[in-house]
């Protein structure tokens, strides 16, 4: 009887998560990159993130880029940089998937005074 019982929770916690998971894959929700620059050229930035993949993003007119609270400019990335990338996936006008930058974070002056 005890057993039966036990099932009952796993069996109600299944229901409600396989519903529920679709809906955590879909678009709009934000996703950070930590890494540092490892190229940057006119709007196309490339990461190398902390496990040791590369990601390139494109940088738009409504990519906020920061430097502490300061807004900079994207000719203020230089390479080796520490930064924090953070997307969003949206869709675009035919309804295919792209993803957003919506923010890159700059180390500070003291974090980009101690690259070599």
């Amino acid at each position: 009887m005890l057993r039966r019982a036990a099932r009952v929770p796993a069996a109600l916690l299944a229901l409600w998560v396989l519903p529920v998971s679709p809906l955590l894959a879909h678009g709009g929700h934000e996703h950070k990159v930590m890494g540092t620059v490892s190229i940057i050229r006119d709007i196309r930035l490339e990461v190398k993130e902390t496990d040791g993949k590369t990601s390139t993003f494109t940088l738009n007119e409504k990519t906020r880029i920061l430097r502490g609270s300061t807004v900079v400019a994207p000719s203020d990335i230089k390479s080796g940089d520490r930064v924090v990338v953070t997307t969003e996936e949206t869709k675009d006008k035919s309804g295919k998937a792209a993803v957003m930058v919506k923010e890159v974070r700059l180390g500070t002056a003291a974090d980009a005074s101690t690259r070599k």
